[in-house]
C-alpha cells in the first residue's frame, strides 16, 4: 500500500508559524509505521503553486502510488482531484473541505470524480466556538474579570479555511455572551513574533483586556510575551488560549501561563491514514452521511488533563500509539471510529 502525502506546510522547524504541519507529517508516520503503509511525504512551504506542481510530478510518475493525500489549501486540491481521477490515483483529502463554487464544481466523492474516495475534515468552527466558551468561562470561575469580559481575539491570516471557519466559531460565542466585550480581531499571520509585537502594544494601550482568543499555539504563545511586558501575569490578570497543542504551547498550560490548548486535529492525517488503510482492505470507511467525513477531532487541554497528556506522549513519541487498535480491518467488532484524546490516552 503507497500513499504519498503532499504536506502544505514549511519542513523547517524552525519557522516562527511554528511546526504543526512537521506534526502531522510525525503522526502520520508513526501510523504508517504501525500499518505497514509505504508512505512518502512531499512538502509545498506554504506554497499552493507549488502543491500543484508537486502533485503533477507524483502523477507524472512511472510508477503511481495507491493513494494521494491532499489538503485544499488555498482551494489548490481541486485541480489535483480532477487530475489524479484521470490518472486512476485514488484521492483522499484531509483537513480543509471544499465549499461554494469549486464544491458545487466537483460534486461529492466518487460521483463525477470516482477515483476522489473521500476525505476526514476536523470541525474548525467547534475549535473556535469552544475556545472562547471556555476561556470565558474561566476568566468567570476565577474572577479575572471583575467588570466584563474584555476579550482580544487574534486571528491567522486573511483567506485561508482554517481561519474562516474559527472566526465563525468565535461569532458564534460572540452571540452566545453578548454580555461581553469582543475587540475587533488583529491578524498576525500565524507568528508569533507578530502576536508578541502587537499583543505588546495593544495591551499598552487597552490594559483592560482581560481574554485573548488566539486562533494558533504560537500566536498565542506571542501574546503571553506581549502580557509580560508589560507587567501583567498571563494565566492571572489575562487569561489566553490557543489552537493546536503544540508541545511549547502545552508546557504553557502545565505551567500555567496558558489556560488552554484546542487541538489533536494534527493527528487528522494519520486518522485518515486508518481509514485508507481500512478501506485497502475492504473495510469502507463511508458513513451515512457519505464519504467526507467530518469529525470534531479537536479537544480540550487544560490543567484538568494536561499532566495525563505530557506524561504520556510529552516526548511526542507518537510510535506509543497503537494505531491497529483504531483499525476496523485490525478489529472486525469496531463499530465506530473513536478518535478522540481520552481513546488515545487510554491506548
Amino acid at each position: 500500500m503507497d500513499v504519498v502525502f503532499i504536506n502544505p506546510g514549511k519542513s523547517d522547524p524552525a519557522d516562527p508559524t511554528g511546526g504543526f504541519w512537521l506534526e502531522v507529517s510525525s503522526f502520520m508516520q508513526a501510523a504508517a509505521d504501525d500499518l505497514g503503509v509505504e508512505l512518502e511525504i512531499i512538502y509545498s512551504e506554504r506554497n499552493h503553486l507549488m502543491m500543484r506542481k508537486k502533485a503533477e510530478e507524483v502523477l507524472s510518475r512511472e510508477d503511481l502510488p495507491d493513494y494521494l493525500i491532499v489538503v485544499n489549501e488555498k482551494l489548490a486540491a481541486g485541480g489535483i482531484v480532477a487530475l489524479a481521477d484521470e490518472k486512476g490515483v485514488k484521492v483522499f483529502n484531509i483537513m480543509m473541505d471544499f465549499y461554494g463554487k469549486q464544491a458545487a464544481k466537483l460534486g461529492k466523492p466518487r460521483e463525477k470524480y470516482k477515483n476522489w474516495i473521500g476525505g476526514l475534515v476536523p470541525d474548525n468552527r467547534w475549535a473556535g466556538n469552544n475556545l472562547a466558551t471556555e476561556l470565558i468561562k474561566k476568566a468567570r470561575k476565577q474572577g479575572v474579570a471583575d467588570k466584563d469580559i474584555r476579550l482580544l481575539p487574534i486571528a491567522g491570516d486573511f483567506v485561508t479555511q482554517a481561519t474562516l471557519l474559527r472566526n465563525e466559531g468565535l461569532a458564534y460565542a460572540r452571540a452566545d455572551f453578548y454580555e461581553s466585550t469582543f475587540l475587533p480581531e488583529i491578524h498576525c499571520f500565524w507568528r508569533k513574533d507578530k502576536a508578541y509585537e502587537l499583543v505588546r502594544k495593544f495591551i499598552k494601550r487597552d490594559p483592560e483586556v482581560n481574554v485573548i482568543w488566539a486562533a494558533n499555539d504560537p500566536m498565542a504563545l506571542g501574546a503571553i510575551d506581549g502580557i509580560k511586558e508589560n507587567g501583567l501575569k498571563p494565566g492571572k490578570d489575562v487569561l489566553v488560549g490557543g489552537i493546536n497543542w503544540d508541545k511549547p504551547a502545552l508546557e504553557a498550560v502545565r505551567d500555567g501561563l496558558l489556560t488552554l490548548s484546542i487541538g489533536g486535529h494534527f493527528m487528522t492525517g494519520g486518522w485518515g491514514l486508518v481509514m485508507l488503510y481500512d478501506y485497502h482492505h475492504g473495510f469502507d470507511f463511508i458513513e451515512k452521511s457519505g464519504p467526507m467525513i467530518r469529525k470534531r477531532i479537536f479537544c480540550v487541554i487544560d490543567s484538568g488533563n494536561v499532566d495525563v497528556f505530557l506524561q504520556k506522549f510529552g516526548a511526542r513519541d507518537w510510535s506509543k500509539v497503537d494505531f491497529k487498535r483504531f483499525s476496523k480491518a485490525c478489529n472486525k467488532s469496531l463499530k465506530e471510529y473513536d478518535f478522540s484524546v481520552g481513546a488515545l490516552i487510554k491506548n
